[in-house]
């Protein structure tokens, strides 16, 4: 090797290890700035949009309460002491989300134990990671009937599967949403719904985290 060439293969080394050391002093200095890196969630569960099958993570540490109260603020501090609120982006009156350390069913149970009229869900993540978008089960699930259906077959067909009509949506024939209990409840009766093969469509009436664009 000459030295000229050696000159080049030693300004290349010096290049390559001054972008290194940059790159990990980025590193170093990124929690600081942004926080830990956003915890990945290992369980999963899937729900169908039309025919399409999404999949949501559970976030096992926190809870969402729906129409909050006081007497919810008192129960989650009764079911895990070091119960704190988490920010919602923007506001949305309607939802308090609770981080707590029991896991997510644990919790939710917990909580109804100790506020029995209190509506809770698991919180779930569109992404395998606790920074995607959130969203949680208030309860109840929209179900798309065969359009083609006449308002006595739509009849029957509630009450053999002994559902409840919330109420009918105007956005197409036979469209409704059926109650159901807040949380994993909803999950399970419209996927099952789905799968039975007798529903153009049924998926929960999510709640999902409002952001901006």
């Amino acid at each position: 090797m000459n030295k000229a060439t050696m000159l080049s293969v030693t300004r290349i080394l010096a290049i390559v290890v001054t972008a290194t050391l940059s790159l990990n002093a980025l590193g170093e200095t990124r929690p600081a700035a942004t926080g830990r890196a956003a915890p990945q969630l290992s369980q999963s569960y899937v729900w169908y949009d039309g025919n399409r099958q999404q999949t949501v993570w559970l976030n096992p540490q926190v809870v969402a309460e729906f129409n909050p109260s006081p007497q919810g603020a008192t129960a989650a501090r009764s079911a895990d002491a070091n119960a704190k609120m988490l920010p919602v982006k923007r506001s949305q009156g309607g939802v308090r989300l609770w981080q707590m350390n029991n896991t997510g069913d644990v919790a939710v149970r917990g909580l109804v134990a100790s506020h029995p009229t209190g509506k809770y869900s698991p919180v779930f993540h569109d992404a395998p990671t606790s920074s995607g978008a959130m969203r949680a089960l208030p309860g109840n699930i929209i179900v798309y009937l065969n359009p083609t259906w006449d308002a006595t077959t739509v009849s029957n067909w509630i009450k053999t599967h002994k559902l409840e009509v919330v109420k009918k949506l105007e956005i197409g024939p036979n469209i409704y949403v059926i109650k159901t209990a807040p949380g994993l409840d909803a999950l399970t009766t419209a996927n099952a719904l789905y799968l039975s093969g007798e529903v153009a469509a049924a998926f929960p009436d999510w709640w999902q985290e409002v952001t901006t664009r």
